[in-house]
């Protein structure tokens, strides 16, 4: 069975991290069934010293990663979930591990359409959260001030990206 876009993407993250030297990168296993309320908070904690990262990967199709949650019902009306990119436990998650000191956390996304993959701190999806915002755009100009361009070569489809200037960039 091929892997689906979203989770190449993923392994090839993990595949540039690990060319860098110096960093550890442990991949957290999806929970696609939520065995036991079991879930994680993201895809990747990477360590380079004297930082530590919380990632999860979002691949999208379209102009827009969606920041919130909505509930999802049937016909009838029950609930079945919520539906949007970035889970619940992923977004509190984040968001707590966010304020310890030396920790970044956050979603990085590549806009398939688009060819352009960012970095976004959690802390700036919860500023555009709280004031309304229900989705965030790939061409973030008005809110340049946090997002990280992931630098890569495209190949066919995917890029190599060069995740030793990320680590650089996000930890200024």
């Amino acid at each position: 069975m091929a892997k689906n876009r979203g989770k190449k993407f993923e392994d090839i993250v993990k595949q540039a991290f690990e060319r860098v030297p110096g960093v550890s990168v442990d991949r957290l296993h999806d929970q696609t069934t939520g065995y036991l309320g079991a879930s994680n908070i993201c895809d990747f904690i990477v360590y380079k010293k004297p930082f530590e990262y919380y990632i999860e990967c979002k691949s999208v199709h379209g102009n827009t990663l969606s920041i919130h949650s909505v509930p999802k019902a049937d016909k009838n009306g029950v609930l079945h979930g919520f539906y949007g990119n970035i889970t619940d436990t992923q977004w509190d998650g984040l968001l707590e591990k966010s304020e310890i000191p030396g920790v970044t956390a956050g979603v990085m996304c590549w806009w398939i359409d688009k060819d352009i993959t960012l970095f976004l701190p959690i802390q700036l999806l919860k500023r555009l959260r709280d004031n309304g915002s229900k989705s965030i755009r790939y061409d973030l100009a008005e809110y340049l001030e946090t997002p990280i361009v992931i630098q890569g070569h495209k190949k066919r489809v995917f890029f190599d990206y060069n995740m030793e200037q990320f680590l650089k960039e996000v930890s200024e």
